[in-house]
């Protein structure tokens, strides 16, 4: 019985792991550094590793590298950003490679690992405003979600004379993309 609950844990484990994106895993004994307790502490929190995220402000290459200016959110447990309309600050991602701003464009949900850096001061608009940096070590670009319009057809929940003969029948609502009526043709 022992070896058999030992089994389903280290499965369980194993799965949990594989949830992240393969450039975002880390060591079981690795100690990530939240966002927000980097903010707190500053140029305390220097040298330790990390796993942030977000949404991609702007892209700056230069001759060093890249440097990335993220919009931080948190991350749910799969390492992607949860997008919201509240956000803890800024960081700038410092990268050693040229990053094509074409790919890594403005909007996209980016996460990364790496050591915590020194804090930047520099501008947000006019705003002089004080930016933790991220020195990565590996990233994952998200993929974008794509909304699809949807149509809610409610004609099941209508009195129908049989739902009271046959016992334990209850319609839904049916759920219908727009666009993807079938039968239907380009020529309308």
């Amino acid at each position: 019985m022992k070896k058999l609950l030992l089994s389903v844990t280290a499965c369980l484990a194993l799965i949990g792991c594989s949830a992240i994106p393969e450039p975002l895993q880390v060591t079981e004994t690795t100690v990530l550094t939240d966002y927000s307790e980097a903010l707190e502490r500053g140029a305390a929190a220097q040298g330790e590793q990390a796993r942030w995220g977000g949404v991609i402000a702007a892209v700056r290459n230069t001759e060093n590298g890249t440097v990335i200016e993220v919009v931080n959110f948190p991350l749910q447990s799969w390492a992607r950003p949860m997008v919201s309309d509240q956000s803890d600050g800024r960081f700038r991602a410092k990268i050693d490679q040229f990053v094509d701003p074409v790919v890594y464009k403005e909007g996209r949900s980016i996460s990364f690992v790496g050591e915590i850096g020194a804090p930047e001061e520099g501008q947000i608009d006019d705003y002089t405003y004080l930016f933790p940096t991220l020195n990565v070590s590996d990233m994952y670009l998200w993929k974008e979600i794509k909304e699809r319009p949807v149509q809610v057809d409610y004609s099941s929940l209508w009195y129908r004379h049989y739902y009271f003969t046959r016992p334990f029948v209850y319609p839904a609502p049916v759920v219908i993309p727009v666009g993807d009526r079938q039968g239907s043709d380009d020529n309308g």
